[in-house]
Parts: structure tokens; sequence; C-alpha cells
């Protein structure tokens, strides 16, 4: 059995502290992999995926339906969180003591939130523009065990994706996590939050992108369905510094950590609305 997969088996045991941990030995297994080398991501991580993320939302390319409302349980709820850089970008675990999921708006199940993290400069592009940051919330489909055994099916992750835009003013719900990244600078550094992460989403959560694609990053699982808030949130400049002022395995600094935009191959992308008079 070899590292990964010793590390994967642990993970339906793992308590919060335990679930941690396996997140820092996974930095080791994916050491090889960087945002500067994405040429080699199909031959020596990434496969043949012909469903990769992200892509660029071309409004011309989407397909306008109606759903019901997304609803969320627990996310309006304070939870004990830790804030963790693991070599690649900065993310925010959750507690796994009560489920913090999302149902509805067509997703096909009730997903478990785990985490979330961030990418500056978006990975998703809209109209061949590329914003100024993204998040990603990323949550497995609560009729599996557990996020490894999520990534074995289609549709067994979905992960939120909001997209950022530069203002003069700082995104308050983001202070909280800026404010602790000077502990988070090297790798594997860590510091305690308690966050609502209802906070992190924008006000209006009845638009939003629909597409199956992938992880956006190795091993860049064909096994996601996405959901892109329509709503852009606001960041400043000098919060994006402090992000990309964190360093990586080998101690530079990440100053950008976006997975280049994948080709289309014929998916479909449906921009949905969950109230009647939006459609």
């Amino acid at each position: 059995m070899n590292i990964r997969n010793q590390i994967c088996d642990q993970i339906n045991m793992a308590s919060n502290v335990d679930f941690l941990l396996i997140v820092l030995l996974s930095i080791s297994v994916a050491h090889a992999w960087n945002y500067r080398e994405q040429e080699k991501w199909p031959a020596e991580f990434c496969g043949n995926g012909i469903a990769q993320s992200p892509i660029d939302l071309d409004e011309s390319n989407l397909i306008k339906i109606q759903q019901e409302p997304l609803s969320f349980q627990n996310w309006d709820q304070v939870h004990n969180s830790t804030v963790l850089n693991n070599g690649h970008t900065i993310l925010v675990e959750l507690p796994q003591t009560r489920p913090i999921s999302v149902r509805g708006g067509g997703l096909p199940g009730t997903y478990n939130l785990v985490q979330f993290h961030f990418h500056w400069g978006s990975e998703h592009t809209v109209g061949g523009n590329r914003k100024a940051f993204e998040s990603h919330f990323v949550t497995y489909n609560n009729k599996f065990s557990s996020l490894r055994e999520a990534l074995k099916y289609h549709n067994g992750i979905a992960v939120l994706g909001i997209l950022y835009e530069l203002s003069d003013k700082e995104n308050r719900p983001l202070k909280t996590i800026v404010n602790q990244l000077g502990r988070c600078k090297q790798l594997k550094g860590s510091a305690q939050i308690r966050i609502r992460p209802i906070d992190f989403l924008p006000y209006d959560k009845t638009k939003f992108v629909r597409y199956d694609g992938s992880l956006t990053t190795p091993d860049c699982n064909d096994v996601v369905v996405w959901t892109i808030f329509s709503e852009f949130c606001h960041i400043s400049k000098a919060q994006i510094a402090k992000f990309a002022a964190i360093r990586n395995q080998e101690g530079e600094r990440i100053s950008s950590n976006y997975r280049d935009v994948q080709p289309l191959n014929g998916r479909r992308v449906d921009e949905i609305c969950t109230t009647y008079h939006c459609c």
C-alpha cells in the first residue's frame, strides 16, 4: 500500500485534529506539482479527463433554467475552525461534529461542507476576463461516508464558487482570516478562528451558474458539480497582498495560484435562477 492510500484510509476515522494532520501529510505526497508547470499536470497528475475545471463562463453559452432555492443548514452557526497554509493555498477547515450542509438548487443530493480555500487570480473567468480572487467551498454528498469515498463517484463532490472584484473597501468577513495570515505565512502554519460560513457567501444566492467539472488541483478528479454564484463579492488589494505573501513548500511567495481555463468539450453550462421574477 502506498503512502497516499495509507493516508486516505485514515480519513473515515479522523477527528478534526486527525484530519488536519492528514492535510499536512498530503503536502509531502503531492509536493511535486506547482502552478508554474501546469503543462505537466495531464501526464503526471490529472490523466486525460475531458470534464476539467475551471472554465470560462461565456454568457452566450449559458442555458437559462429555473430551480428550487438552495437550502443551507448550520451555515449561520458559529464554528471553531482552523486556518492552514498547505503550501498551495490558504484553507479553512470546518469541524465535522455537526453537518454544515447545502441542498436544493438542482444539486443531486445533500452535501456536507468540509473546507473552503482561496485562489488569488480567479480560476473561472467571465467572458475571458479574470477576476481578482475566488473562493471554493468544498462539500461532499452525504450518501457517502467520507470525502475520500465521494471522490470515486460522479457528482460525489459539489463546490460552491464565489468570484471577487477589486474594491477600495476591505471585505469584512475575510478580515477574520486575513488577520491570521501572519501565523500562516510558512508551510503548515495555522491559526484558530470562529466564523459563520454563511458570512462568506454573496448576499444574492438566487442566481448561479452550474456545470459538471473537476477539482482544479491534482488529481483533478472529474467528479464535481460546480455552482458559481452570479453576484460578485469584493476584496481590497491590501487583502490580496496578504494572501500572496504566504510561502510554498520551497519557501517561495505564492504570488498567484490559479489553474488555467480548460476546454469546455461540449459540456452544458446552466444559468440557474431560483425565484420566479428573475427568469
